[in-house]
């Protein structure tokens, strides 16, 4: 069985088999929404973006 890493990737896939598909659809069914994570005293990730940059890619 190979470990798993960063070291061992075979393709320029997300996964490289489907039990990682399963397992990642397992981990997607389990993310919380905005309103779950205030609930729980959390906040969600900032936006990876600002308004500048997403105008230069609507110039694109």
């Amino acid at each position: 069985m190979m470990k798993k890493g960063k070291d061992n990737v075979s393709s320029g896939h997300m996964t490289n088999n489907f039990s990682d598909v399963v397992e990642l659809g397992k981990q997607m069914e389990r993310l919380r929404d905005e309103q779950e994570l205030k609930r729980d005293g959390y906040t969600q990730d900032p936006v990876q973006y600002d308004d500048e940059d997403e105008k230069k890619e609507d110039a694109k």
